[in-house]
Parts: C-alpha cells; structure tokens; sequence
C-alpha cells in the first residue's frame, strides 16, 4: 500500500494524490474526518487529488532543486555532467534521460501511481474547498482543510528590477517585458523566493518547453481529457489542470 500521504482511507472512501499535488494537506485533513465522522457511509467512493502537470513541474523544480540543496546534490552525484542549473536545463534532463539523474517521487507522472483505478470525481489540488466540502458531507463532519501551499503571488520581473535583483549585467526580458524565468539559474530565482515571492509559473514556458512537458505527462493529460468526457470535470475545470 502507499503511503498515507498519498492514498487516504477514510472508511469506504479512497483519497488519492501525489508528492507537490498537496498529498499532505489531504492526508491530514483525511486523518482528521476518520477520528471525528459521525457516519458510516454504505456509498463507495474513489477520489483523486490532481495537480495541472505544468504548475506541478514548476513547483517541483523550485521547492526540490532551488530551494533545497540535497536534490540537486543528489542528482550531481549520480550524474555529474547534469544539467541543472535552469528549469530549461531540467526539463531537458528529463525529457532526454528519464528520471535517470533526477528524483522521481516529486516528477513521476501522477497517474503513473494511479493508473488502474477508477475515479468518481476529481479535484484540484489548488482549490481544495471543494474536496472539503465533498468529503464533510458525505460523513457529517467539519474538519477545515489545512491548506498548506503558500499562496502562488505572481512576480512580473521587469529590466531594472531584474538588474536589482541579482546584480549589473542580467538585462534578458521578452518582448512583452518579463523575463523568461527558464533561463535563469537557480541562484536567481533563490533571490525571488527568498524575497517570499512565487515566480508566475507561466513564465517558465515558452513553446518549446510547453511541448516537452506536455510528452513528459503525457498520462496525466490523457486521464484529464478522459475525465472530462466522462463528466468529472466540466469545461473551465479542465482548462484549469491543463492550461499555463
């Protein structure tokens, strides 16, 4: 069996979710309602708890590479010519070698883990009201949900308050003036998140990279198109968990 932060039981629910897809915010709050539920619901119930694959990328760079030495440390001791330094050079080290040099738990697709199992309903891990809301209804609970992600503020870094940020000589912006958050190393963007600002993830991709991660996760997007066939997700959902 996984791990609790990955699959919860609460009773005849299954509640499931991957590493950097708020897997722990979920296994608290699941721990929380099987102490307090009030019912035993006769209705099964298998939920997942998805996370859109580019935002999930994104976050699993920063958080594990950027912020954190030992991934990166890691990594370099497995494989010593790897390139690491910019989200670029990342997602090319896995779209070139797998996860040959490159922690699998936090970038393994999310349905890799789940592939085989059938879900009745979907949430995303960024507005987790609604799973709350779900989950307490169906066993006559009110447990709040312990969201723990900080808060993704957007950060538009412009010419001069780039230069500021990380010395004379860093002058690189887009046309539509904010800088291409690929190619800058992790010693930067550690500036940005030291600062307690969260980079816009939608400017870590441009085309090229966009379609690499779109066949890194090729899983995950296939199961978001089934799920909005099948009704689990509506319209605005899916372009939620599938757009940047």
């Amino acid at each position: 069996m996984a791990p609790r932060a990955l699959v919860s039981l609460i009773d005849s629910m299954v509640i499931c979710a991957s590493p950097k897809a708020s897997c722990r915010s979920v296994s608290d709050f699941a721990w929380e309602v099987a102490k307090t539920k009030s019912v035993s619901c006769p209705i099964r119930a298998s939920v997942i708890v998805f996370r859109n694959p580019y935002r999930r990328l994104v976050s699993g760079y920063l958080n594990k590479y950027v912020e954190h030495s030992k991934y990166r440390e890691a990594s370099l001791k497995l494989c010593p010519a790897a390139r690491l330094d910019t989200f670029a050079e990342f997602v090319d080290e896995l779209t070139r070698h797998g996860f040959r040099c490159v922690d699998k738990v936090h970038f393994k697709s999310q349905m890799s883990r789940y592939r085989w199992r059938r879900f009745d309903k979907v949430f995303n891990s960024e507005e987790l009201e609604p799973l709350g809301s779900f989950v307490n209804s169906f066993f006559g609970t009110d447990v709040a949900m312990p969201f723990r992600v900080r808060g993704n503020r957007t950060l538009e870094v412009r010419g001069q308050e780039l230069a500021e940020a990380v010395g004379d000589g860093v002058t690189a912006v887009n046309s539509a003036g904010t800088a291409p958050l690929w190619s800058y190393g992790h010693e930067y963007l550690s500036t940005l998140l030291a600062a307690g600002d969260s980079p816009a993830y939608s400017g870590f991709f441009n085309d090229e990279l966009r379609a690499r991660a779109r066949r890194l996760y090729r899983r995950d997007f296939a199961f978001l198109d089934r799920a909005r066939r099948r009704g689990l997700i509506d319209a605005d959902q899916h372009q939620r968990l599938t757009l940047i």
